[in-house]
């Protein structure tokens, strides 16, 4: 199964998606950013274990700025 990290604009950002995830049953957790990018935004991504576009859903209508996603791999 492949591993992807939701890339967001800011750590803070990346701690209130993973709250909000994790508020609404998803297993969600920060890690770095293993091809981290200076335009892309910050050094962290949320993983989520399952992730699907319900998870895109959820953090846009709670205005969380997704820049991207970003493959794991064996990162984890």
């Amino acid at each position: 199964m492949s591993k992807k990290g939701i890339k967001v604009g800011s750590v803070t950002y990346a701690m209130k998606a993973r709250d909000l995830l994790q508020k609404n049953g998803y297993k969600a957790y920060l890690t770095r950013n293993p091809h981290p990018s200076e335009d892309e935004g910050c050094g962290y991504v949320i993983y989520v274990m399952n992730l699907d576009k319900r998870c895109f859903d959820l953090l846009k209508r709670n205005n969380i700025d997704i820049k991207g996603t970003v493959e794991l791999g064996d990162f984890l």
